[in-house]
């Protein structure tokens, strides 16, 4: 049965970052994904990959009990703090959506409210300070934003956005750029391709 949920997970892993990759949420080797599996571990992301050409034998399981090995997402402390304060988080999908950045850079943040399933998909939304990307303070500043909100924006750098998959993950993501998008063309912006 784990064998087979690992695989699910692993599957699921390469369409959503196939996904990303489509929907132009993620370019090039950005962004990271990881799920809980069963038994705690998580799957992650590899160092590096387009998420776009991703195969699930290029993921990497790993235990929370111990540093991240070399080799995984250069966000793997991030996901770790995530799963280790949040105990209801399953999944995390980490992306560089444009509209989202662009408005952010504006000092500006999309609105759940402008869109009837955006309040469901995204009750609140966290602001995080610009960090170092990979580092201990991101981290931590991830794990904490992530016990009072689903979605986060870190400025200068993306969003996070968590579920109890990564469809759903996803999903959060999709719907901030989205509200983003509205917002910008609202106020007469060119929204970003």
């Amino acid at each position: 049965m784990a064998i087979c949920t690992e695989a699910l997970r692993r599957a699921e892993m390469v369409a959503v970052g196939g996904t990303l990759a489509r929907r132009g949420l993620v370019r090039g080797r950005e962004g990271n994904l990881s799920c809980r599996l069963a038994d705690g571990d998580v799957l992650l992301t590899p160092a590096g990959a387009d998420k776009g050409r991703m195969f699930a034998e290029n993921l990497r399981r790993c235990s929370l009990h111990n540093p991240p090995e070399a080799g995984v997402s250069s966000e793997a402390r991030m996901h770790f703090a995530v799963y280790r304060n949040c105990p209801q988080v399953l999944s995390v999908v980490h992306a560089h959506p444009v509209a989202v950045l662009w408005l952010a850079a504006l000092g500006r943040f999309p609105d759940p409210r402008m869109l009837r399933e955006g309040a469901a998909l995204l009750p609140r939304i966290e602001v995080v300070p610009s960090l170092q990307p990979g580092s201990r303070e991101l981290a931590e500043e991830c794990g904490r934003a992530l016990q009072r909100a689903p979605a986060l924006i870190l400025l200068e750098h993306g969003v996070v956005c968590a579920g109890d998959d990564l469809w759903e993950a996803l999903g959060r993501v999709e719907v901030l750029e989205l509200l983003a998008s509205v917002e910008l063309a609202r106020s007469g912006s060119i929204v970003p391709i």
